[in-house]
């Protein structure tokens, strides 16, 4: 079975940073700035807030964590939101899901400002993405997409593995990953078949496809009876196995005998998504305006 490792791919994406980011301070007189909203300490993506914060100081990146409490109620986070957006110190806004109950809302969405939304939820950069019709104009569109769904194609682009022509499962339709994942592939000309829980049948969708793609968050949720010998699979999951060890949707050690491909997790499609917010990162910075006084004179903040 080959592995379809994202560590590679990650480091040459943060390799090419460096020189991007000594820009971004000659032109702003500071490096790119990234906030990171996260609500819950315990969540699968809480592991990789760490690891964003190591690789941005890593990189001369200023990077802060605001780390809320729920209780403190809708209105707080949207006046945190705003002041962020506002806030010219910072050029990028992380928000980390999930969000508490009630807070996912078209309002946040709207209110998330897409010069700054490096992972592509706002209402702006999202309907720019899904208006696209090939991967080309997603590319060259000048707006930032979902991190993960990104990463995904940029995975399979560098493992050789071209989506057109193929038939793609993928397994969950949320709107961070599943549903803009599947735009894209499609932008590829790939043909998708999204599954989610009122499929009624998905091993079925999994065994006439080409490529499996899960995104469903549930641990160890694919088994090989559930595919043909030789599937390739990218696992998207981020999840906790019965022993407090990540693990991915699909069950490595079982696929293991009959899988053709699979990506790890931790180590595939988890550290190309790092690579990608924090290159979305600098370019937010490289895409913002610099402070101005009302005398026209450069302000640096």
């Amino acid at each position: 079975m080959k592995i379809l490792e994202g560590k590679t791919l990650s480091a040459e994406i943060l390799g090419a940073l460096p020189a991007r980011i000594d820009a971004v301070k000659g032109r702003l007189g500071r490096p790119p700035a990234l906030a990171i909203i996260n609500y819950f300490a315990d969540s699968p993506s809480a592991v990789y807030v760490k690891r964003k914060i190591a690789a941005c100081e890593k990189l001369g990146i200023t990077v802060k964590l605001f780390a809320p409490k729920a209780e403190e109620g809708y209105p707080a986070f949207k006046k945190l939101l705003a002041g962020l957006g506002a806030d010219p110190a910072y050029d990028a806004i992380m928000l980390e899901r999930p969000l508490p109950d009630g807070f996912e809302t078209l309002e946040t969405w709207d209110a998330l400002p897409a010069a700054k939304d490096v992972d592509g939820l706002s209402s702006l950069n999202m309907g720019r993405l899904f208006i696209a019709k090939k991967f080309s104009e997603i590319e060259g569109g000048g707006y930032f997409v979902p991190c993960t769904a990104l990463a995904v194609i940029r995975l399979l682009r560098f493992h050789g593995i071209n989506p057109a022509g193929l038939n793609i499962a993928v397994a969950g339709r949320s709107a961070v990953v599943g549903r803009p994942l599947a735009h894209m592939l499609t932008a590829l000309d790939a043909t998708v078949t999204l599954c989610h829980t009122r499929t009624k049948d998905s091993a079925a969708v999994f065994r006439g496809a080409d490529l499996v793609i899960t995104a469903i968050g549930k641990a160890k949720w694919l088994k090989k009876e559930m595919l043909p010998a030789g599937m390739t699979v990218i696992d998207v999951g981020t999840n906790f196995d019965e022993n407090g060890r990540m693990c991915g949707d699909a069950d490595f050690k079982d696929l293991e005998q009959t899988a053709g491909a699979v990506s790890p997790v931790p180590g595939g499609v988890g550290p190309v998504t790092l690579a990608c917010l924090i290159e979305a990162s600098v370019r937010a910075a490289e895409l913002a305006p610099p402070a101005e006084d009302k005398k026209g004179e450069i302000i640096f903040t």
